[in-house]
């Protein structure tokens, strides 16, 4: 009696994995796709409403203060972006480079969201000033995340200490030019 042989499983192909290149540039237009999509449901525009994009804003008394590609934030988002590497590099130091990277892009993706609700951005408008800051623009919000980004790289290649000395600097610099910053911001919101 001759028996058939039985048919083998076929394992399925192993998927390669992808390179980190394309892991973080995946992740990039994710975590910016999910940004874009939550400030267009907000309401706000790709660029700044009634006036021309400008690589350079620097007033804080218009009302398309944090609409355009810079500001004097930017420098604020590089200090995240620098912060946040450390931040990373202490929670997950088993994880390779872009996989941190990754992470701090997402924290500036879920910052930009937030940063952009009617709450925050009453918050940010200061009852006794002129109440000018309306939201970013999506332009501004990608911009925001490629200052943290490169914050992020710059603390990577550099010692802590110029780091720091850097991020005191920018804090020192945002808060004589416009008055805010990280702790005269943070302050000014704990004694509302």
């Amino acid at each position: 009696m001759n028996r058939r042989p039985r048919p083998t499983r076929r394992q399925p192909l192993a998927r390669p994995p992808l390179s980190p290149a394309l892991t973080l540039c995946l992740g990039i237009l994710l975590v910016n796709g999910a940004v874009a999509l939550w400030l267009l449901l907000l309401g706000r525009s790709l660029l700044p409403a009634g006036v021309p994009l400008q690589w350079w804003s620097g007033s804080t008394f218009v009302d398309h203060n944090s609409q355009h590609l810079t500001d004097y934030y930017s420098a604020l988002h590089v200090i995240s972006g620098a912060g946040l590497y450390f931040a990373a590099r202490r929670v997950c130091p088993l994880w390779p480079l872009h996989k941190r990277l990754l992470m701090v892009i997402a924290c500036s993706g879920v910052w930009e969201v937030v940063e952009n609700t009617p709450w925050i951005i009453a918050l940010f408008n200061d009852p006794g000033g002129p109440g000018v800051y309306r939201g970013d623009s999506i332009v501004n919000a990608f911009s925001d995340t490629a200052f943290v980004a490169l914050g992020f790289i710059v603390a990577h290649h550099m010692p802590r200490w110029f780091i720091i000395g850097a991020g005191l600097m920018a804090e020192i610099g945002v808060a004589v030019v416009i008055h805010d910053g990280f702790v005269l911001g943070t302050a000014r919101i704990i004694l509302r």
